[in-house]
């Protein structure tokens, strides 16, 4: 390597290293994506969450779920369905399957913001997305409705978010559980305009419970002071007794990682240690296979003497006038021709021989009987003129010329 490769590459590792310290040292930015992961310990993760939860329930009723309803339940499976995520929309058949199992005596618990409209529509309910332009901040305020479960001020998201409501329920059935509304001139201790987001109804001899508040399960509520209380009341509508299957299929992050390089592109360290060890392999590769590269050698292949072979046998034929060995050959080879391409017996050249090729040639028989018949006429005689030996090429040629031209009769 010379000098100024030296020089070149002493250059370019200092940047790569100071870039990758800048990087590494920069404060990583807050991932606001709503996962609702067991695992994601980002803001909208729901770690929290599922550890707490087995000090509010008890832990040998909990039961994780990781394939869809459908394949899951059965008539063995009794006790609540929960669900949690930004978003669970059941496809009508999955959503009739549902209704089923609750309709024979169990719960169905949704913490959602969009729910599946065949659930809504058997259940006479009707969801609408709250929003204002008087607001420049959009950060919800919630509470329960259960006196024994309120609050005196409700609980905030400090965060401003989506939020959704029902603007319709079947009030002779469904009990409201909870309101919320958008915080308003920056006084967060009351509810102004309160908007129904928690309820549950009876349906056949089960109940199906749905809150569209479902931040408030996440990292982000939970630790805000106080708002546990939030989530902990929220849980006191699931039933005292009987399992509780815990949905981790429709969850917008799966619960474990599928690939080997997850944990290490989502650790800042690891991440730029990852970098910086293909960065380095990329640099040796160019500079180690400059100082190494030689030239290679071209080696001919071997000629192809197949034709000249022929072409010398062929003489020797010529030259000694035997053109009866010659006619020989050529009916020999004929006769392999029509055994490997028609799969056809070439010991009795009869008429039903004769029929039987014009049918898989596709030749005329007449064609075929002329040259069979000069065949079997050319093999007994002891002398073969050159006209003769002409002619019989001449037939052979136009049978394997019309054969593979596909003529037809």
């Amino acid at each position: 390597m010379t000098l100024r490769y030296k020089i070149l590459a002493g250059i370019l590792i200092l940047a790569v290293t100071l870039l990758i310290a800048a990087e590494a040292t920069k404060p990583e930015p807050v991932n606001w994506f709503p996962s609702y992961g067991k695992i994601d310990k980002i803001p909208f993760g729901t770690y929290i969450f599922y550890d707490q939860l087995s000090s509010i329930v008890d832990k040998d009723r909990l039961e994780e779920v990781n394939i869809p309803p459908f394949e899951f339940i059965d008539s063995t499976k009794m006790g609540t369905y929960f669900f949690l995520n930004s978003s669970v929309y059941n496809d009508e058949a999955e959503a009739q399957k549902l209704l089923e199992w609750v309709a024979s005596g169990n719960t169905l618990f949704i913490a959602a913001n969009t729910v599946s409209k065949t659930l809504l529509d058997t259940l006479n309910l009707s969801t609408a997305y709250y929003s204002t332009t008087k607001l420049i901040k959009k950060r919800p305020l919630v509470n329960l409705s259960n006196p024994q479960l309120k609050s005196r001020s409700p609980y905030l998201l400090d965060k401003d978010v989506s939020t959704t409501y029902f603007d319709e329920i079947d009030t002779l059935k469904t009990t409201v559980l909870g309101v919320f509304d958008l915080m308003k001139d920056e006084d967060s201790t009351q509810i102004k305009e309160p908007k129904i987001n928690f309820i549950a109804t009876p349906f056949k001899k089960g109940t199906i419970i749905i809150n569209t508040f479902a931040e408030g399960f996440t990292n982000a509520f939970m630790l805000k002071e106080g708002n546990a209380r939030y989530t902990a009341g929220a849980l006191t509508y699931l039933p005292a007794n009987g399992k509780i299957y815990l949905d981790h299929n429709y969850k917008n992050s799966k619960a474990v990682a599928e690939s080997p390089l997850y944990i290490i592109l989502n650790n800042k360290y690891l991440k730029w240690a990852w970098y910086t060890l293909l960065l380095t392999t990329v640099i040796w590769v160019l500079f180690e296979g400059k100082r190494k590269q030689r030239s290679i050698e071209i080696i001919k292949p071997l000629p192809n003497q197949t034709l000249d072979y022929t072409r010398t046998i062929a003489g020797m034929y010529l030259d000694k006038k035997d053109n009866r060995q010659i006619a020989i050959h050529q009916i020999n080879h004929f006769m392999e021709y029509i055994r490997s391409t028609f799969i056809l017996a070439t010991d009795k050249k009869d008429q039903d021989f004769i029929e039987k090729l014009a049918a898989k040639s596709n030749i005329s028989v007449l064609e075929i009987k002329n040259t069979i018949d000069f065949i079997n006429t050319l093999k007994p005689k002891a002398v073969i003129t050159e006209d003769e030996l002409i002619q019989l090429n001449s037939y052979i040629e136009n049978f394997k010329k019309y054969h593979q031209d596909g003529r037809i009769n």
